[in-house]
């Protein structure tokens, strides 16, 4: 299979797309050592030069933010839009443990999906790769979808960088557009977040392959019979009980199987909701995957 976004080709993304300028790409192949480093830390088109040897403390910190972090994790304030595991404010604070404005709001035109496989539990072998039952989610791009997520605020450090790179191994880390829940359909956005998105296979991090057993990690057929991890799941089922509401009503019918037909709520009712409930993370993983 190919990318998870091949069904949405002709749908430009909604998020916004990484910014590599050619002076991006000179400072990750030129030494620090080099005279003059420019570095594009203002945005697109705005750049300043460091000049000197380049090798401060500070521009040695600047430089590897931009060699090592995706751009949308390079601010030092970011919003971070949650979606699955994270939508619980518990499992949020294990990653940004400083996290303020803790607030739902609506990510519109895209579909939140069980579309890939979980690294994670895959790797650490909770889960049986023969079943398929190994899915987390993803989000692509699909005209006319939304579904409810939270949003908060982070002043970010490399040392919880590290941790969200880590965590989210494999997905593509864009900054996207989010609405207040009310807003009107001709409303702009309320602001722009950090949200992890669908990618490739292609774009896995080196070191990083599908699990023993499994032809990928992305690109998952909607016949494939992929469906999602119980123990994430269920991780998350908790998390949205204590949501409740919108968010809820959202996560079961607002997010799909591999087949983007079967809503979550379909998938329950069909007679998984019991043998999801009924299973439980190894202890070293309880506090992750309680809810």
């Amino acid at each position: 299979g190919g990318s998870v976004l091949a069904d949405h080709a002709h749908a430009a993304p909604p998020w916004v797309s990484s910014h590599r300028s050619s002076c991006e790409a000179a400072v990750a192949v030129s030494p620090l050592s080099t005279a003059c480093a420019c570095l594009c830390v203002l945005g697109p088109g705005l750049c300043f030069c460091v000049g000197g040897c380049g090798n401060s403390t500070e521009t040695r910190a600047i430089y590897m933010r931009m060699v090592d972090y995706p751009a949308a994790l390079r601010p030092d304030r970011v919003t971070v839009i949650a979606y699955g595991a994270l939508l619980s404010e518990p499992s949020s604070r294990l990653t940004f443990p400083s996290l303020t404005n803790f607030r739902l709001v609506r990510v519109r035109n895209v579909r939140r999906l069980f579309g890939m496989t979980h690294l994670f539990l895959t790797g650490a072998g909770v889960v049986d790769v023969a079943t398929r039952r190994i899915a987390a989610l993803c989000v692509e791009p699909a005209e006319g979808c939304s579904f409810v997520a939270a949003a908060f605020d982070v002043v970010l450090d490399d040392a919880q960088r590290e941790a969200f790179c880590a965590r989210e191994t494999g997905y593509a880390i864009v900054e996207a557009p989010f609405h207040g829940l009310d807003a009107g359909e001709e409303a702009p956005p309320a602001g722009l977040g950090v949200l992890c998105a669908s990618s490739s296979d292609a774009e896995l991090p080196s070191g990083v392959e599908p699990p023993a057993g499994l032809p990928h990690v992305w690109g998952w057929a909607r016949d494939s019979g992929l469906l999602p991890a119980d123990v994430y799941l269920r991780h998350c089922l908790l998390a949205m009980r204590k949501l409740g509401g919108v968010a809820e009503r959202s996560f079961l019918h607002d997010t799909t199987l591999v087949d983007r037909r079967t809503t979550l709520s379909e998938y329950l009712a069909g007679g998984a909701r019991e043998r999801v409930m009924a299973v439980r993370p190894p202890e070293s993983m309880a506090e992750r995957f309680g809810g």
